[in-house]
């Protein structure tokens, strides 16, 4: 089963649940070793765009990050970095609730976050952690011009370790793709604010 294929089961089964399934058209890219995917989701109400970019999956955690298109956007705001986790039935996540971790870019930069775990709805351990939002312009700067991603867990006594270690070939192509399609420019330049 393809990636797009799982995101329209997903997404299909989601919108089945609630009664009327809303209708969706999605787009899928891979750049290297990230891949990109745009859903539009069409109701009564409104009409959606989400874009995402994400590396890791098959078992492994997953970073991402994520827009919708018409939300405020750069330079007033960027997306920030999201680690997600989710364990076989029956154990627990790597990273625990509670838990600090770093975003570590080529051994060179650090950004932190802390994990929010619980048990999902199918009944499975799930932890994330979203990098500050104070920090994502930078973040993606540095992943720009690096080339690994550590998740590493932070525990002082011990030095911690690494949760998930991430190639970063390709993650300026689909981050480009993904603020494009959503409508989002891709400059990297933090907001000038007039004080007087």
């Amino acid at each position: 089963m393809t990636v797009l294929s799982k995101l329209f089961g997903a997404a299909l089964t989601g919108g089945l649940a609630c009664g009327a399934a809303p209708a969706l058209a999605s787009d899928y890219w891979e750049y290297q070793d990230w891949s990109v995917a745009v859903e539009d989701r069409i109701t009564e109400e409104h009409d959606w765009r989400d874009c995402s970019a994400w590396t890791g999956g098959d078992g492994d955690p997953i970073v991402r990050l994520e827009v919708t298109q018409d939300d405020i956007g750069p330079p007033e705001s960027y997306p920030q970095l999201h680690y997600r986790e989710i364990a076989p039935r029956g154990y627990p996540t790597h990273v625990v609730h509670g838990q600090a971790i770093g975003f570590i870019i080529d051994n060179q930069a650090v950004f932190y976050a802390i994990a929010d775990g619980d048990i999902n709805d199918e009944g499975l351990a799930e932890v994330s952690a979203l990098a500050r939002w104070n920090d994502a312009l930078n973040l993606i700067r540095w992943m720009q011009a690096g080339t690994t991603l550590d998740v590493h867990i932070v525990r002082p006594y011990d030095g911690g370790e690494t949760a998930l270690r991430a190639s970063l070939a390709g993650f300026t192509a689909a981050y480009g793709k993904m603020m494009d399609a959503c409508g989002f420019s891709l400059e990297l330049r933090e907001l000038e604010i007039d004080y007087n």
